[in-house]
């Protein structure tokens, strides 16, 4: 290991405790999609005292900002998430115990994500001070990734062009870093169904049709239609839906309901081929229900564009910093986890394997906001795993991931990643041909299988709208009333 990258993994080892300290905080804010107020600005202001330029409410979104320092080299990205997730909400304890019933929190600790490539850049930046290596260091606060909706915009707005690498990593599945196959495309919309007066004394009169009936009635076509869209059966494709307002009408027939579809699907055609058919299955409801309705694209994301140069270069450093380093206190508590759910504890009860990027092939093919800019600059994707060591027969539940995200073993986690990425990051510094290699594959890769953007120019992003939140905070009310 070169003396930049020793620098930069020394100074975050003497870091440890802010970084731990910043996702500790995260985790108990817990601030769901498009509505991560404190969490964003805790990571931008950090970044602004550590002497980064901060850009804040890029994109038409609140809680979206662009960072970077530095100038001359070549110009090297990183995204920060901060997103949880409602209904995960879990105390940093061994057992099942929500925080705030129906609350929001975290399975795959974004809590983490966001503050790790945040550390990871102030690594990066502490290094090449001291090394006196040029770079531009750019960093994107992306928000609502469970939604899909940041990155996509943000790419959209041009906010990843001009970036030579970036270096994504998520948690969870196993420690590896993504190759060829990556996650699926993604989108989904908004049907709104409103009742109009069809004629004087029916509109709104006991037994006739509301919009709430029209939502039932696509809800009941779209899962009649499932087993019927090839393209939905094909390699794992899916349909899920939200209710994003019933009418909330006490005594009469609600007039206005919100539905909202997402879809994931391998490839852009099947994606259009699922969401005609929803279009069908609203129109249908609409006329059943005597309702209008008005389809709204929310988010669309393409399938992602590997870079094999880049792939290659930070599994050299993840195989060189190792898997995280756990301590005896993260064993004991992912044994409690155990113990409480009837497995016999063992004597390593965390998944510590890296897998190589063959082998990790078919482990996990989400859909993720993080494609979108695969288009937009050449991209590695690496993966951390802070899950417990598998035990036959057993499916650990959500809350154990959950409650993982509270304490030190997503510290670990995080240091790992945090490692990785600042010395990938000071390997491409230091190596212009790998730069070189990996742009070029860039290129001729999107020359090869470009997909066009799907968002257009116009499309603002959906923050106005009812998504789940705090009623107050800090988050001491949530929407849902406690049981």
């Amino acid at each position: 290991m070169d003396e930049a990258k020793r620098t930069a993994l020394s100074w975050l080892l003497d870091n440890a405790p802010e970084m731990n300290r910043m996702s500790d905080q995260l985790f108990k804010w817990a601030e769901p999609g498009l509505r991560e107020y404190r969490s964003s600005k805790l990571l931008a202001d950090y970044l602004e005292s550590h002497g980064f330029e901060v850009t804040r409410c890029v994109s038409g979104m609140p809680t979206a900002f662009a960072s970077e320092w530095g100038s001359g080299g070549p110009v090297v990205g990183f995204f920060a998430e901060y997103d949880a997730t409602p209904g995960h909400s879990q105390r940093p304890v061994p057992y099942d115990e929500p925080d705030v019933p129906y609350g929001p929190g975290f399975t795959d600790a974004h809590n983490m994500l966001g503050v790790a490539s945040v550390m990871a850049a102030l690594a990066v930046k502490h290094a090449s001070e001291e090394q006196g290596l040029p770079i531009r260091i750019r960093l994107l606060g992306t928000p609502a990734e469970k939604l899909c909706v940041g990155k996509p915009y943000m790419a959209r707005d041009g906010l990843f062009d001009g970036m030579d690498c970036l270096l994504a990593w998520h948690p969870g599945g196993p420690t590896t870093v993504l190759g060829e196959e990556w996650p699926r495309a993604y989108k989904s919309a908004l049907y709104s169904f409103r009742v109009e007066a069809a004629s004087e004394g029916q509109s709104g009169a006991v037994g006739y049709p509301g919009a709430l009936d029209a939502a039932f009635l696509m809800y009941g076509n779209v899962n009649t239609m499932k087993e019927h869209m090839p393209a939905l059966m094909r390699r794992g494709g899916s349909v899920s839906e939200f209710m994003m307002t019933g009418g909330q009408c006490t005594v009469a027939n609600p007039e206005f309901s919100q539905l909202v579809y997402a879809w994931r699907n391998s490839n852009l055609a099947d994606q259009e081929a699922v969401g005609a058919v929803l279009d069908r299955c609203a129109r249908g409801a609409a006329l059943v229900a005597d309702c209008t309705v008005e389809p709204r694209v929310l988010t669309a994301v393409r399938t992602g564009l590997p870079n094999t140069a880049l792939k290659d270069l930070v599994w050299r450093n993840l195989e060189e910093v190792g898997a995280p380093a756990y301590t005896e206190e993260d064993k004991e508590f992912a044994r409690a986890i155990q113990r409480t759910l009837g497995v016999k504890p063992m004597d390593e009860p965390l998944y510590t394997e890296i897998v190589p990027p063959e082998e990790a092939y078919g482990e996990f093919h989400p859909a993720d906001d993080v494609n979108e800019f695969t288009w937009h600059c050449p991209t590695a994707r690496l993966y951390v795993s802070k899950a417990l060591a598998p035990a036959p027969g057993v499916s650990y539940p959500r809350w154990a991931s959950s409650a993982l995200c509270g304490v030190g073993v997503t510290h670990r986690m995080g240091m790992c990643a945090a490692q990785v990425l600042s010395a990938s990051a000071l390997e491409l510094i230091q190596t212009p041909k790998a730069v070189k290699e990996a742009k070029a594959e860039f290129l001729e890769r999107k020359r090869r299988h470009d997909e066009p953007p799907l968002l257009p120019r116009d499309l603002k992003p959906p923050t106005e709208l009812r998504w789940p939140e705090w009623v107050s905070r800090p988050g001491d009310q949530w929407w849902i009333p406690p049981p």
